[in-house]
C-alpha cells in the first residue's frame, strides 16, 4: 500500500513544481521528488523482492480504501494549483514519517527488525533537517497571508494529517 501511495504522493510534487513561482521553489520540490523517487524507492524495491515482488506487481493491486481517501484527498487539493494548498495536504506524511521513525528508532530492538533499512532512513538526520527546511519554507511560504486563508490550510493540514492517521491503521 505504501507503494500505491508513495507513486501518488510523488506525482502532488509534480504538480508543485508546475505551480512553482521561484526556481528555489522548484529545487525545494524536486529535492522532495527526488527523496521519494530514489531513496524510497531504492529501500522499497528491496523489501518487494523479498516478497518475489516488482513495482509491476504492485501496480496490479487496488488501493485500500484508507490509501484511496488519502490519495483522492491530496488529488483534490493538488487539482486548486495553489502551492500552500499542496504543502499543507504533503506535509503531515513527511513531518509525521520523520517523528515516527526517529522515536522507533530510538528503541533498541528495532535494530533487529527486518524493517530496519527503512526505520533508518526516516530516521536519519538529514531527513530530520529536509523536514526542518520544508516546514520553514511552508512558514515563509503562508507568512503573508489572511487570518481566514490561514484557517482553510490548517484545516486542510489537519484532514491530512487524519488520513495519514488511517492509513497507519
Amino acid at each position: 500500500q505504501d507503494s500505491i501511495y508513495l507513486k501518488n504522493y510523488a506525482r502532488i510534487y509534480g504538480k508543485a513544481i508546475f505551480h512553482a513561482d521561484t526556481l528555489r521553489e522548484i529545487q525545494l520540490y524536486y529535492s522532495m521528488l527526488n527523496f521519494v523517487n530514489d531513496t524510497e524507492s531504492e529501500v522499497r524495491q528491496d523489501y518487494l523482492k523479498q516478497f518475489c515482488m516488482t513495482d509491476n506487481d504492485i501496480e496490479l493491486i487496488a488501493p485500500l480504501p484508507e490509501n484511496q481517501n488519502y490519495i483522492d484527498f491530496m488529488f483534490e487539493i493538488a487539482s486548486h494549483g495553489k502551492n500552500e494548498e499542496i504543502l499543507m495536504a504533503v506535509l503531515p506524511c513527511m513531518l509525521s514519517y520523520s517523528y515516527i521513525f526517529r522515536k522507533l528508532a530510538a528503541v533498541p530492538t528495532s535494530r533487529q527488525s527486518r524493517y530496519w533499512d527503512f526505520i533508518k532512513d526516516y530516521a536519519d538526520e538529514q531527513y530530520a533537517e529536509s523536514c526542518k527546511e520544508w516546514s520553514a519554507f511552508a512558514e515563509h511560504k503562508c507568512a503573508g497571508l489572511s487570518v481566514a486563508n490561514k484557517k482553510y490550510l490548517a484545516d486542510i493540514f489537519e484532514k491530512a494529517s487524519l488520513l495519514e492517521l488511517a492509513f497507519w491503521k
